[in-house]
């Protein structure tokens, strides 16, 4: 299994570690656990250890809910790796600038728009998040037009 390292207090996180971490950030922070393991496409024999891990370094808290035999648990983000994933963007981001003015005509027009770096991509189109109502997509709409 390849590991991407990421240090911060000695913390090395293989990539299905962040691909956890990344899903529940994407998912809202917290997510039924098991229905966690379609979302980021492995089973539970492999991510029951990988919680485990993610949960003794404090970057998740797994909670049961329900009162049934068999409970159910709840996957939460902490604090601490909200922290780690913001700094994890960050890094991401710097590896991936490019010059855009080497780019054709086409595809820096489709970088112009705003969606392309809107932090509420994820959930464009759900409650009051929606390209209808979106100050910046229709300004950059008028902008276009002759």
């Amino acid at each position: 299994m390849a590991t991407q390292e990421y240090n911060e207090e000695s913390d090395v996180l293989t990539e299905v570690e962040i691909q956890i971490l990344q899903g529940l950030e994407r998912l809202g922070g917290s997510y039924q656990q098991r229905n966690l393991w379609k979302y980021i496409g492995i089973d539970s024999k492999t991510g029951l250890p990988i919680l485990a891990r993610l949960e003794k370094r404090g970057l998740i808290v797994r909670e049961r809910v329900g009162g049934n035999k068999r409970g159910m648990y709840v996957i939460r983000l902490t604090d601490r790796a909200y922290k780690l994933l913001s700094k994890i963007h960050e890094e991401t981001v710097e590896h991936l600038v490019i010059s855009v003015e080497t780019l054709p005509e086409e595809y820096r027009l489709l970088l112009s728009i705003p969606c392309t770096y809107c932090p509420y991509s994820d959930r464009c189109g759900v409650s009051f998040i929606a390209p209808q109502n979106c100050e910046l997509l229709a300004r950059w709409f008028y902008r276009l037009k002759p």
